[in-house]
């Protein structure tokens, strides 16, 4: 008889959470010797999730610089916090003229419309994983690469592998030794021996790209 692959151990610390996932991966396990820890805490309480997602779709493409100063006007237009009635009453032209593209405006609004009708996007923490996904996904101009990072920034979330994200698949690739980025296709399933701490691995895949690969 077969014997059942042993389920991953529930860990409570992230330096634990290292410690295992070295063991799993050798060569994730090089990259994570005195490696900084993954820091996993869901963002200040004093955004709400409607915020959170909004202030994402206005960063989407957009310099850190650029995404603050739009962030700012849209706030010295509706006041703080920023809530999707106050949206509405804005409207898609006055949108504009704060500095958000056509798409962006209709997204916001969009979303904005459903909150006002009764979608509960401040209960979300409630869902698994993939019917987060779902949910949101359903708006147009919110891709899955936002909501996984809502879920792994705001939420929490230890398990998202966000595999259309560059640099995680260009950290993995550095990590692995590979000599070149993995597509999409190639990293969909490379982490299921580390779940459910793929956040943890994304995050150390990011760094990746920011340090020479001198960990050998």
């Amino acid at each position: 008889m077969t014997e059942k692959p042993k389920a991953p151990p529930k860990l409570k610390s992230i330096k634990s959470i290292q410690k295992y996932l070295a063991t799993q991966d050798k060569r994730l396990g090089r990259f994570l010797k005195n490696a900084p820890l993954y820091p996993v805490s869901k963002e200040p309480a004093h955004n709400s999730h409607f915020e959170t997602i909004i202030f994402a779709v206005i960063g989407q493409q957009l310099s850190g610089k650029a995404a603050d100063t739009i962030t700012h006007r849209l706030i010295a237009k509706t006041g703080s916090p920023v809530k999707p009635a106050k949206l509405l009453k804005l409207g898609h032209l006055q949108l504009r003229e704060v500095g958000l593209s056509n798409a962006k405006a209709r997204t916001i609004l969009e979303l904005s419309e459903a909150v006002v009708k009764g979608f509960d996007l401040e209960s979300v923490d409630e869902l698994p994983d993939d019917e987060i996904v779902k949910q949101l996904t359903q708006f147009w101009g919110i891709g899955r690469w936002t909501v996984e990072m809502f879920m792994m920034f705001r939420l929490g979330r230890l398990d998202v592998w966000p595999i259309g994200d560059l640099g995680v698949r260009r950290g993995w690739g550095i990590i692995q030794g590979l000599g070149y980025t993995p597509t999409e296709k190639e990293v969909i399933g490379v982490t299921d021996h580390l779940s459910p701490y793929r956040s943890v691995v994304a995050w150390h895949c990011w760094r990746a790209t920011d340090e020479e690969p001198d960990f050998w």
